[in-house]
């Protein structure tokens, strides 16, 4: 009798470690980091909210080299394994423009002091659409005003305007193009690139720091 109530016990303990391994195996995620570290799923209402618009299916899309200054070229490899935020517009700009670098420039400052470690992996990017006017090394000096971080890029007509449709971004040139004050609209939403290279969503206006670096910090821990 002993020896058959013995047996059942093992063979009751034997299933017990069966389910716990198949549970492991199939949750391992969830009991790694416990049951209050998992991380956060992305709550793309809220996230709208604090001012950004997430795509649940990032958009792929062509990224041919633009020009830094000192020769320098901004190629995919500079995109990748980094959260970029890409902003369109040109120096000339009398008023959206700087207001938006001075916002990132401030979102930079609140997300270092929220998340150092995040805050190394997101590059704010202005890309000018106004080639004619703003050499790179013009760029360099406008986006370094606003904070030492940034990077100003530029390129050839034709390769912006590629970009900028596969982005969602809208830019036209107004006046008269032969005098050195005309004027370019464009679209004000600063774009988002995961680290895989990937268009993920955008930021909009009205721009507000604090928010803005909460929401990057829940974004990378989800990604």
């Amino acid at each position: 009798m002993k020896q058959g109530v013995r047996n059942t016990v093992m063979g009751l303990g034997l299933a017990v470690l069966v389910v716990v391994g198949i549970t492991v195996n199939k949750y391992g995620s969830t009991l790694q980091f416990g049951l209050n570290e998992t991380p956060p799923a992305l709550d793309k209402e809220s996230l709208r909210e604090q001012g950004v618009v997430w795509y649940e299916t990032p958009r792929t899309f062509v990224f041919n080299p633009l020009t830094m200054d000192k020769g320098k070229s901004f190629t995919l490899a500079d995109l990748k394994d980094r959260w970029t935020l890409m902003y369109f517009g040109f120096t000339f700009c009398p008023d959206i423009c700087p207001a938006t670098l001075a916002n990132m420039a401030q979102f930079r400052k609140e997300l270092v002091a929220l998340n150092p470690k995040v805050a190394e992996k997101v590059d704010v990017v202005m890309v000018s659409v106004d080639p004619g006017r703003d050499t790179p090394e013009k760029l360099a000096t406008y986006a370094k005003f606003f904070d030492a971080e940034f990077k100003g890029v530029t390129g050839d007509p034709a390769n912006l305007k590629a970009l900028t449709q596969q982005l969602n971004v809208a830019f036209e040139m107004v006046g008269d193009t032969s005098t050195p004050d005309y004027l370019v609209e464009h679209s004000a939403q600063v774009v988002l690139i995961n680290p895989k290279g990937d268009y993920q969503g955008f930021l909009r206006p009205p721009f507000k720091a604090g928010d803005l670096a909460k929401a990057m910090v829940t974004i990378n821990q989800s990604f």
